[in-house]
């Protein structure tokens, strides 16, 4: 079994790195579709005016608030900063934010998705909240502002906006008074990178998690397998291991229900065959060399001691009763006594019927009741495993009165015998074309006893079935047992 362990620690490891080979695309690929899905549906709102009805909002809100923010007409933008920032927030918040239901997608791309600024009619940015290191406003120049003073909507205006990498989104709104227009103007960008990028460049909490899941994952994979699969594969492999020695004691007796289970009974139905099989033919082989060697000593020292008594005879006739003739008669008595014992040695090399294996017995039984009959036969048998003696006999008795019954009752022309295997269990069926009978009753004492023979086999089931002009039919069915 040395020779086994390695390749089935071998196998865990294999089947541990692919699970895990396999659930990081998986998850990968999972992650990146669910992130696409939920980023279009945010985009799609974000095309849909919501970032420009966002700073409409906006708009009139710091609108009613600017002569408390700016009333005294400091330099002072602390309020105005204080309130940026405060409507940014408001904006990012995962529901009721910029989007009804997909704001929070802003926070899984970027930690700093939105900016905003209050810029006045001069281009002069009086106060500012977002953006980062990696990311400066462009804010609105002084031709994008102009245009905006003359434009006569005074809704939000879109600017223009691009870049390969990400998603961006420019929007101007002016700011109105209780006396009309102030000159001032709110300005917002949405800077959102793309799905795939945040994928490939930047990272989160999530990609540990997930990386601690999959070692986990190939962890359980690789106990589980150590402690299910390949114990389950290491009784095979005992078990093959035995029988390449010619053990077949040894059994895998894998009773679950998956394939390993299914595989694992074939075996021991395979190497129960093939005890059977291999005691079968050594069983044959020594009956035909006990056969060659009958028939060498029958053809050669059983034919010198016939002439060899027969020469003494002759010898002896010629002598008469001399003193010589009397001195023969012992030898030609020891040569008669060799005749005899060399006989009945001869008698007990000869095969017999016990010793067969149990298929040839049927098969034997069943031919010599063909050439009694005169009525044709069908075989269908299969090897067998060796039975306990009394079984095989019970068996052989079963079939000797089921032909029997077919001779004296049936009156057929055609005989059908099978002996089939099926996993753990052996059929024996034996049907006839005669004209059959009405119920058991017309068997006697013959049914009866071939009922009661079956039944006590292990697992024994018989059944007859015959109906009139339709024949008969004897089945007989038992579990395999190895013999004791």
């Amino acid at each position: 079994m040395t020779v086994f362990r390695p390749r089935l620690r071998g196998l865990v490891s294999k089947l541990a790195l692919f699970y895990v080979l396999l659930s990081l695309p998986t998850l990968i690929v999972v992650e990146s579709a669910i992130l696409i899905y939920e980023f279009q549906r945010f985009t799609s709102g974000v095309r849909a005016s919501s970032l420009d009805h966002a700073a409409q909002r906006g708009a009139r809100e710091l609108s009613g608030l600017w002569p408390h923010l700016r009333g005294t007409g400091t330099e002072d933008t602390t309020a105005l900063q204080l309130w940026l920032d405060a409507w940014i927030l408001r904006l990012q918040q995962p529901h009721g934010g910029l989007t009804p239901d997909e704001s929070y997608v802003l926070l899984e791309l970027t930690e700093v998705p939105l900016g905003a600024a209050i810029v006045g009619a001069d281009s002069r940015v009086l106060a500012q909240s977002g953006g980062d290191a990696n990311w400066l406003l462009d804010l609105p120049t002084r031709d994008e502002v102009a245009r905006a003073r003359q434009a006569r909507d005074r809704s939000a205006i879109e600017l223009s906006g691009s870049s390969d990498s990400y998603t961006i989104q420019r929007v101007l709104v002016p700011l109105e008074g209780a006396a009309g227009q102030t000159g001032e103007f709110l300005f917002i960008e949405l800077r959102v990178p793309s799905p795939w990028r945040h994928l490939l460049f930047d990272t989160s909490f999530e990609s540990p998690t997930v990386f601690a899941f999959l070692i986990v994952f190939g962890l359980a994979s690789s106990i589980f397998l150590a402690a299910w699969v390949t114990r389950r594969l290491s009784h095979i492999a005992r078990a093959a291991t035995a029988w390449s020695r010619g053990d077949f004691s040894n059994r895998i007796d894998d009773r679950s229900g998956d394939e390993i289970g299914g595989l694992s009974r074939m075996l021991d139905g395979m190497a129960l065959d093939l005890r059977s099989l291999l005691r079968s033919r050594a069983q044959l082989a020594t009956l035909a060399e006990r056969q060659r060697l009958a028939r060498d000593l029958h053809d050669t020292v059983k034919q010198k001691a016939f002439a060899l008594n027969l020469q003494l005879a002759t010898v002896r006739r010629m002598l008469g009763d001399s003193a010589g003739g009397s001195r023969l008669e012992p030898a030609q008595r020891l040569t008669q006594q060799i005749q005899q014992e060399l006989g009945q040695i001869l008698d007990e090399m000869r095969a017999s019927d016990a010793e067969l294996p149990f298929a040839e017995r049927v098969r034997m039984r069943a031919n010599d009741w063909a050439h009694t009959s005169g009525a044709s036969l069908g075989f269908a048998i299969d090897d067998i495993p060796s039975l306990a003696p009394a079984d095989e006999d019970s068996l052989l008795r079963v079939v000797d009165e089921a032909l029997s019954n077919v001779l004296r009752h049936s009156g057929a022309q055609h005989v059908d015998l099978s002996l089939r295997r099926t996993a753990e269990r052996v059929s024996l069926v034996i049907a006839d074309n005669g004209h059959g009978a009405s119920d058991e009753s017309g068997g006697g004492m013959g049914l009866r006893n071939m009922r009661e023979r079956v039944e006590a086999l292990p697992g024994g089931r018989f059944d007859f079935e015959s109906s009139p002009g339709r024949g008969a039919r004897v089945t007989v069915s038992f579990r395999i047992e190895e013999p004791r």
